[in-house]
């Protein structure tokens, strides 16, 4: 039995965090459990060669029950006591796979209980365990929310965020075993629907990236991807560096940030549409909010290339899916957009420099991000960009029309931050930067070419 105290914020408010990373240790403890488990299933399933090994692109998180301070934690297993997928998910999830492909004798071979009629499963499922610990100590950070007063509804940014667990790329073992020997002949049909439904996620935050198993299959009708490559000064989860210390932290590519940064440019254009109000159902409609299924999911493929240091290199694939093409076509805009505004993690609203460069440690900021679309980058050409902005509004107007443009206030200097909107009032400058070098592995960091003009004072100071 383990006892953690809360810890104490500077509010004297409870911080859950220290009890997280205490049950994170205590389940690195539990090697020698999952390798009997693993053994078990094998016994179980009549065999290695039977069971079913399969290892997660990012994270995976099922939930369980309601735990302390009304958090929902993993599905801990009532037993053995470390976390696993229960079987009740497991044919959930192959059952409806093999609905969405209408394969036929669904319930004759995983049963059926529904009133008055009883089916017997020919094939049992059973309760799946990591090969290894996994455990580990998660957060979602929210940056903005609607605040909606009275028939008004406006953005406000409030990061808060919300410490929790999940599974850090797993590999689950999962056993299945046909219920009479005569029913041998249906468990490689289950093992081909329960390896599909798999590759296109269980558990929660799926549309966010998690739960999406190695090969993953797209979700929805239709879906693109794009080859992607991000230099960052750093991205967070639940270990971000402090202000006393910009080199502590523990960075990790997070996908949940590309699907953020993507809503974020979406209110952006919208809120010059759409009344705010308009905007906001807009937006749980595309996106999705709790208890309310989206239209569109944002995952990535990552390869295994990151550097190890500030500045970070993450290379992959972004997947955009969605229920039909128009939602796909505003996904992809929105993803142009994103990598010409703006970046993703830390910095993201700076080019990727060096700052401070006569300390002894200088401190990287901003990112360098690049999609690779046809036709793209953007030249430093105004009317090439005035053209795919009409292109970008007449993407949303294909999913919602309006005949009205809206104006939004940029809010004052002191805590009182706006969202961004690309109304009548804002502004997008070129800068032309002929010589401005790409980032690479072993450069000089410090290079001013690598500022670009934006970041070069001197410029400026001569331009007034």
């Amino acid at each position: 039995m383990n006892h953690t105290e809360f810890g104490e914020g500077k509010n004297d408010e409870k911080l859950v965090q220290p009890i997280l990373v205490k049950a994170v240790e205590a389940e690195r403890q539990c090697q020698s459990i999952y390798q009997q488990l693993s053994r078990r299933t094998e016994l179980l399933s009549g065999g290695a060669e039977q069971t079913l090994r399969v290892s997660f692109n990012w994270r995976l998180r099922v939930g369980g029950t309601r735990g302390f301070d009304e958090r929902l934690l993993p599905a801990f297993h009532p037993v053995f006591g470390v976390p696993y997928v229960p079987a009740s998910t497991l044919k959930g999830a192959a059952r409806a796979w093999a609905r969405r492909q209408n394969a036929t004798d669904i319930e004759t071979i995983l049963g059926v209980l529904d009133g008055k009629i009883a089916k017997a499963a020919k094939v049992e499922f059973l309760d799946a365990f990591p090969t290894s610990n996994c455990l580990d100590v998660d957060v979602a950070t929210p940056q903005w929310h609607w605040d909606s007063q009275g028939n008004q509804s406006q953005v406000s940014y409030q990061p808060t965020p919300f410490p929790m667990l999940s599974l850090k790329q797993p590999t689950l073992i999962i056993g299945l075993r046909p219920t009479k020997p005569e029913y041998a002949k249906y468990v490689p049909i289950v093992r081909d629907w329960l390896e599909n439904a798999l590759k296109c996620g269980i558990g929660s935050r799926v549309s966010g990236g998690y739960g999406r198993a190695l090969g993953q299959l797209a979700t929805l009708p239709k879906s693109r991807s794009y080859p992607f490559e991000l230099w960052t000064q750093g991205m967070y989860g639940s270990e971000p560096p402090t202000p006393q210390n910009q080199y502590t932290g523990k960075p990790e590519f997070r996908p949940t940030a590309v699907r953020g940064i993507l809503r974020y440019w979406f209110r952006s254009i919208a809120l010059s549409l759409y009344a705010p109000a308009a905007c906001q159902t807009l937006e749980d409609q595309i996106f999705g909010a709790l208890g309310q299924q989206g239209k569109v999911n944002v995952s990535v493929l990552l390869n295994d290339t990151a550097r190890s240091s500030a500045p970070f290199d993450y290379t992959g694939r972004i997947h955009l899916e969605a229920v039909n093409s128009a939602h796909l076509t505003l996904m992809s805009e929105l993803l142009i957009l994103a990598s010409h505004l703006g970046g993703v993690g830390r910095g993201s609203r700076r080019p990727l420099h060096q700052l401070d460069i006569d300390l002894a440690k200088p401190i990287m900021r901003g990112c360098n991000w690049s999609v690779d679309v046809e036709g793209f980058p953007l030249s430093c050409d105004a009317d090439q960009w005035r053209s795919f902005i009409q292109r970008l509004r007449a993407a949303f107007t294909a999913i919602q029309p309006t005949t009205q443009t809206y104006l939004s206030s940029p809010g004052g200097l002191k805590n009182e931050r706006k969202q961004d909107v690309l109304d009548a009032n804002a502004q997008i400058w070129l800068l032309r930067s002929p010589n401005l070098v790409q980032p690479k592995s072993n450069m000089n960091w410090s290079d001013p070419k690598l500022r670009g003009a934006a970041l070069n004072f001197d410029v400026w100071r001569r331009s007034l």
